[in-house]
C-alpha cells in the first residue's frame, strides 16, 4: 500500500493506490480504520460502481476517491449528499477560468454544459438507531471524458486549460469538506440545503424523471427540510427521495 500524509490537509488521512477493484470496498477494510477523515485514490478501478450499483466507468487519468468521515460533523445521515455536491461543485468550479453553466443534477451528478464530469455516491452504515459509518464515492472527469450511449461526458482537461495534478484538486477538495463542515456547525439544514438548490437547476424548472410508470415530467419546486425534492405534477405536488432524474 502506497500511502502518504500531508500535515497541512490537517485530520485528514490520504492513502493513493495504483489499483483497486472499487474504491469504496477498499476502504471499508481494517487497515484502514483510524480516527482521521479518510481519504483513499485509485489511479484506475476495475470495478467502479455508482448509484444503484451501475458501472463507472474508470478510465485512466481520472479521479477516483472514496473517503470515510470519522470527524466530520453531520446532524444528519442524509445531508451528506447534499453537502458533498456543494463540495465537488465549488472544486470543480474554482478551475473553471471562464463562466460556464456548471449544476448539479438530482440526485448525485455535477454537469458542465448538460455534460457529466463528477459523480457521487454515498454509503451509510446503522447501529440500531445511530449511524455508525459514513462513505463518500466521488469520481471527477479529470483528463478523459468516457464515452457513454447514455448520456454525454466532460472533463477537466476540455473545460480548463490550468495544469490540474491529482494532488492539486485533492487539496482544494479537503479544503471544501473543511469549510463547508465550519459553515453547517454554524448555520441550520435550511442553510445548506437552500446553498445546494443556488447550484442546482432553478426552482419551477420543468423536468423528466423515472417513475414506475416509466418516464415522467414534472415542474421542480426544490428540496424540504427532511431531503426529499418537491416536484409538480399535473397541479399536485409531490414528494420524492428516491428517484433519478433523466432531463434537468
Amino acid at each position: 500500500m502506497n500511502n502518504y500524509y500531508d500535515l497541512k490537509l490537517n485530520n485528514w488521512q490520504l492513502y493513493a493506490l495504483k489499483e483497486v477493484g472499487s474504491t469504496m470496498d477498499e476502504i471499508k477494510k481494517d487497515c484502514y480504520k483510524n480516527n482521521l477523515n479518510t481519504l483513499l485514490m485509485a489511479y484506475t478501478q476495475s470495478a467502479g460502481r455508482g448509484r444503484k450499483n451501475n458501472k463507472w466507468i474508470s478510465n485512466l487519468g481520472n479521479l477516483f476517491i472514496s473517503i470515510k468521515l470519522n470527524t466530520f460533523y453531520i446532524p444528519d445521515a442524509f445531508l451528506l449528499n447534499y453537502l458533498t455536491g456543494i463540495v465537488i461543485y465549488d472544486t470543480i468550479n474554482s478551475f473553471l477560468e471562464e463562466k460556464k453553466n456548471i449544476f448539479i443534477k438530482w440526485p448525485n451528478d455535477l454537469l458542465v454544459d448538460k455534460k457529466k464530469i463528477a459523480g457521487i455516491l454515498i454509503d451509510t452504515y446503522s447501529k440500531g438507531s445511530k449511524i455508525s459509518d459514513l462513505y463518500i464515492g466521488i469520481g471527477i472527469n479529470m483528463k478523459i471524458a468516457p464515452i457513454n450511449l447514455e448520456y454525454p461526458t466532460t472533463c477537466l482537461k476540455y473545460e480548463s486549460s490550468l495544469n490540474l495534478s491529482r494532488k492539486k484538486i485533492l487539496r482544494k477538495l479537503i479544503f471544501y469538506f473543511n469549510y463547508w463542515e465550519s459553515i453547517l456547525k454554524a448555520k441550520s439544514i435550511s442553510y445548506i440545503l437552500r446553498s445546494w438548490m443556488k447550484r442546482s437547476i432553478p426552482i419551477n424548472s420543468e423536468i423528466s424523471f423515472i417513475t414506475k410508470e416509466g418516464i415522467t415530467n414534472g415542474i421542480y419546486k426544490g428540496i424540504n427540510l427532511n431531503g426529499s425534492i418537491k416536484i409538480l405534477i399535473n397541479n399536485k405536488e409531490s414528494n420524492f427521495f428516491n428517484l433519478d432524474t433523466v432531463e434537468q
